[in-house]
């Protein structure tokens, strides 16, 4: 039986009381050595039972608006960040790199991190259009109006001050007047992967969403609480200068009896011929052995996009079955996997690393408090990953080598 997309939030369960600290947080102390569990051996899945299935394609669309609307290179955003990061020195094992936010953004409870990438991901050379980049995805709290999700582009070239601007993420359509338009696009955005000119998004039980980094819009950002062409011509963006169109979505489905995927976040594996995207789903019950766990999805990818077999499918090409609560992030580098795992709001997170023939262990408390999605930086070697509770956010890297 084919499990058919349905839509909605993944909803992240979380207990006790949130921890409260200032934001910019400089330090939390260095964690001593993390003490190490092993779970059961992770458990072989077929791989083709998982499938994505590109839907139609915004081209038409993006070039009517592109015709609207001024039009924005990648480097011209970082070119215009209005806002400024600072270092800071957070808890985790083999701490590489961190910094926080500025003292809104840390703070907020109207917008929530949750995913990452960098350009290490985007590019073999390390750089996107010549600059050392991150990308950070955060979904909005607000629900009148939901304003969606956004990504913020970081400028890394200083990592003591890296510069940011946010970018609304849009979804285009054709409005009432026949008209090329756009609205916000609401999902939790767990997880991401810039590969190329294309941000690719986790919609939780969906599949994915993908963005073009090529038709970037200027907008009016006089509206907090308006989006697309309002009455007067102008094109908002909920108070954002900047918005991203979705160019395509993938929808996924399942064969046999198998359950539907949880799209929870993702992370690019660059090592092997081919490059391929990793998916991990969240299951606050994982670790109960007699229940289904958590999985762990491989999808391959051909120059900048999915690769699609005859039959006009994505189909998975590596696929197990973990026993691991609470995943929050999920990444690959050859044959190792690493996988975080959230721990309430007041303790602090875990690393996980298995291979196919090498039972998952995770690092306890080796990272964070609220450790979200991961990405792997081949160039330095360091496992990339941010913190989403209001007065805890980091952005930090860790040496893989270190677990």
């Amino acid at each position: 039986m084919n499990h058919p997309p349905q839509w909605s939030r993944r909803h992240v369960l979380i207990g006790g009381a949130v921890a409260t600290a200032a934001t910019g947080l400089a330090a939390l102390g260095a964690p001593g050595a993390a003490a190490a569990a092993t779970y059961p051996a992770a458990v072989r899945l077929d791989p083709d039972a998982f499938r994505l299935t590109a839907g139609p394609r915004t081209d038409a669309l993006l070039h009517g608006l592109d015709r609207d609307l001024p039009r924005a290179s990648v480097r011209e955003v970082l070119a215009s960040a209005d806002r400024l990061g600072a270092a800071a020195t957070p808890h985790a094992t083999g701490l590489s790199a961190a910094f926080t936010w500025n003292e809104e953004d840390g703070a907020t409870a109207d917008w929530y991190p949750q995913g990452i990438s960098t350009s290490g991901d985007a590019s073999p050379s390390g750089r996107y259009d010549g600059k050392r980049m991150l990308f950070a995805s955060w979904y909005s709290k607000s629900t009148a109006p939901d304003k969606g999700s956004r990504v913020s582009f970081i400028d890394y070239t200083d990592p003591a001050a890296p510069r940011y601007r946010h970018v609304l993420l849009v979804e285009p359509y054709v409005d009432d007047d026949g008209r090329p338009n756009f609205r916000a696009v609401p999902v939790h955005a767990g997880g991401i992967v810039v590969y190329g000119h294309l941000l690719y998004v986790v919609d939780t039980w969906n599949g994915f969403r993908v963005f073009d980094l090529r038709h970037i819009w200027r907008v009016d950002d006089s509206d907090d609480n308006a989006v697309g062409r309002a009455a007067d011509g102008s094109y908002q963006g909920f108070g954002h200068a900047y918005v991203l169109p979705q160019s395509v979505a993938y929808l996924s489905s399942t064969t046999g009896d198998v359950a539907q995927l949880r799209y929870s976040c993702c992370g690019l594996d660059r090592s092997g011929q081919a490059p391929s995207i990793v998916v991990a789903e969240y299951n606050v019950d994982g670790e109960d052995t007699t229940g289904a766990g958590a999985r762990v999805v491989r999808f391959p990818l051909d120059g900048p996009t999915f690769a699609t077999a005859d039959d006009g499918q994505v189909h998975g090409t590596e696929a197990y079955q973990v026993f691991v609560r609470s995943i929050q992030g999920g990444v690959a580098h050859g044959d190792r996997f690493f996988l975080s795992r959230s721990n309430g709001t007041t303790h602090y997170s875990g690393l996980v690393t298995f291979t196919a023939d090498s039972a998952p262990v995770l690092a306890d408390e080796s990272m964070p408090i609220g450790t979200e999605d991961l990405s792997y930086w081949p160039g330095r070697d360091e496992v990339w990953t941010l913190c989403e509770h209001p007065g805890l956010r980091f952005v930090l890297a860790v040496k893989a080598a270190a677990f």
